[in-house]
């Protein structure tokens, strides 16, 4: 009987890291924050990067100004495409961002992340 328990306790606890570790801040695209620092390493100095620069919430489609301009451009980029995603952080610093009058490039240059609304 001592056997038993000792089993179902050890699946408790096994389950129970097996529950915490599947929860929902797994990244996606965990290159593009990496590829995003490489691209920025002065903002990256400054801020933490991470996949919150386009995705402000907890789901992955959720995106902000600065993502949709980043998503617009790579489309469908399913297989990480570290070129297409350079191209397109380069390519969206021209676009307009939330600050008035800004485009996300002078955020960036100002030392300010790209999604920033001041």
């Amino acid at each position: 009987m001592p056997k038993t328990r000792i089993a179902i306790v050890c699946s408790a606890v096994l389950l129970g890291f097996v529950l915490i570790s599947g929860d929902d801040s797994a990244q996606a695209r965990p290159k593009y924050p990496k590829e995003f620092k490489k691209i920025y390493p002065d903002l990256a100095k400054k801020h933490k990067i991470t996949c919150k620069v386009c995705h402000p919430g907890k789901k992955k489609k959720e995106r902000n100004n600065y993502g949709k301009a980043i998503a617009k451009v790579t489309g469908k980029n399913k297989k990480q495409d570290l070129k297409k995603f350079k191209e397109a952080v380069k390519k969206v610093e021209k676009e307009k961002s939330a600050v008035k009058d800004k485009t996300f490039g002078e955020l960036i240059e100002a030392g300010k992340l790209p999604a920033s609304t001041s």
